[in-house]
């Protein structure tokens, strides 16, 4: 059983860090971070909660099933690898496209991006199915 107080503290750090984490995702591929440091990042929030919360309290509002998001992220990392093939390019091309949005300015889309977005999605399902089996009682 955990104390009021770091429920309380649990509870304000979770929307904080999982925005850390997305921020993390979004600047991975022209800035350190990424979609491995930012899955790691979701994962351990989730995780801060099952420890705090307990995991049948948890699992009473809140019980995705992890090996889907898994399977998505899998997905979509392999189909942005490639993707390249039928444009005659190599295996893992990026591809760079600038956009001008008319209240944001120019914007870089990157098709990086949605390889990482892919990794993000396989280590929150890989790390967060294994907690959630580990902690299981059987």
């Amino acid at each position: 059983m955990t104390t009021l107080i770091t429920k309380t503290v649990t509870k304000i750090c979770i929307p904080l860090i999982i925005l850390f984490s997305i921020s993390l995702l979004l600047a991975g591929h022209n800035n350190p971070g990424g979609g491995f440091i930012g899955g790691v990042m979701f994962a351990s929030v989730i995780s801060l909660t099952y420890v705090v919360f307990g995991l049948k309290n948890v699992k009473s509002f809140f019980n995705p099933e992890w090996d889907k998001w898994f399977a998505f992220g899998l997905l979509l990392a392999s189909m942005t690898a490639f993707a390249a093939i039928p444009f005659n390019h190599n295996f893992f091309r990026s591809a760079v496209e600038l956009v001008h949005l008319p209240m944001f300015g120019e914007i870089e889309l990157v098709s990086a991006a949605l390889f990482d977005t892919g990794v993000y999605f396989v280590v929150i399902g890989s790390l967060l199915y294994i907690f959630k089996t580990l902690g299981e009682e059987k």
